[in-house]
């Protein structure tokens, strides 16, 4: 499987073939794909060497004068150059794409200084960013076309490996710009038609990303246990699509929110934010990792049942707040 990475990085090459505007710069030297940038496209790709800084404020510069930049690190570093991205892309109204790679525990086990847990809260924070959190690769690949056709500033978390299961969805839907626009997808129904009648709250999962593959297998433990419970796909959490949320939300009565990210300011923060401004009266549960920074060693599936985040452990967390009177 090729990781969401090299799937844009690939795809946007062919577009910069023809469209000269488009340009990359990398802050990592090691990836094949970029090695064929610097092949094949020597005059459309810079290497920044590690200066995220400068590559941001570069990038801006680019974007001032009409080109179509995008800039490419590891997703931990965005803070690292969070600054300039405020003053020189935001403030100033460039519109770059960041390619942030390797979110959430996505780089364990190197550590919480490479596992960006926090990054949803402060890329939320700056004013007019869109984000996206593409499901697989296809998605990625899609997303090019977008940021391509319609420059805007956008943070695009790609996940370096991704549930094999999430390549079943979106495969006759997903050619749209406007389906990647509207941001929010129902992936999993489990609603009855007509919802069965009874006490128990139906309960919708949101997510998205690696996410995504543990949200199901949840929904297929409640189902069996009797409940009514879907999965939503939402990979556009800058700025959510209200009109479109609301509506995918009406019939549950339990939102529960499950995040690769602590809960400050995060996933589960963007969506209770709606579920609070639109005024819609529905519970939220939000589920993610626990407020502190991850220096136990193990790889990702390990961390994630370490803390807090296994499919029983999230199975449990539910099931309690459903019981609550």
């Amino acid at each position: 499987m090729s990781s969401q990475r090299d799937i844009f990085l690939t795809h946007l090459l062919e577009r910069a073939k023809v469209d000269k505007d488009v340009y990359l710069i990398s802050v990592d030297m090691g990836a094949p794909s970029l090695d064929r940038w610097r092949e094949e496209l020597p005059d459309q790709f810079f290497a920044a060497g590690i200066s995220e800084q400068n590559a941001i404020n570069f990038a801006a510069g680019l974007s001032a004068t009409g080109k179509k930049v995008y800039v490419y690190f590891m997703a931990c570093w965005a803070a690292r150059c969070f600054e300039q991205i405020r003053y020189s892309c935001a403030m100033a109204n460039n519109p770059i794409t960041i390619l942030g790679n390797g979110v959430g525990l996505g780089y364990a086990p190197a550590g919480p200084a490479h596992e960006p847990t926090e990054d949803l809260a402060y890329m939320r924070s700056l004013c007019g960013i869109k984000i996206y959190s593409p499901t697989n690769a296809c998605m990625a690949e899609k997303l090019v076309d977008l940021t391509c056709d319609v420059p805007k500033l956008r943070y695009i978390r790609l996940e370096r490996k991704y549930p094999g299961v999430l390549d079943d969805f979106y495969k006759n839907i997903i050619s749209s710009q406007r389906f990647l626009q509207n941001g929010i997808s129902l992936i999993k129904g489990g609603l009855s038609d007509p919802p069965r009648q009874h006490k128990e709250k139906r309960v919708c999962i949101l997510s998205s990303g690696y996410m995504l593959g543990r949200a199901l297998d949840v929904s297929e433990r409640l189902i069996s246990s009797g409940y009514e419970a879907s999965v939503v796909d939402l990979w556009k959490i800058k700025p959510i699509n209200t009109s479109l949320f609301e509506k995918i939300a009406a019939p549950y009565d339990l939102l529960v929110t499950l995040e690769e990210q602590t809960l400050s300011g995060g996933f589960g923060s963007a969506v209770a934010e709606v579920v609070i401004d639109l005024n819609l009266g529905k519970e939220v549960l939000r589920i993610g990792l626990p407020e502190r920074y991850i220096f136990e060693n193990g790889n990702r599936e390990h961390l994630l049942d370490e803390n807090g985040l296994s499919v029983h452990s999230i199975y449990e967390k539910i099931i309690t707040r459903i019981l609550q009177e």
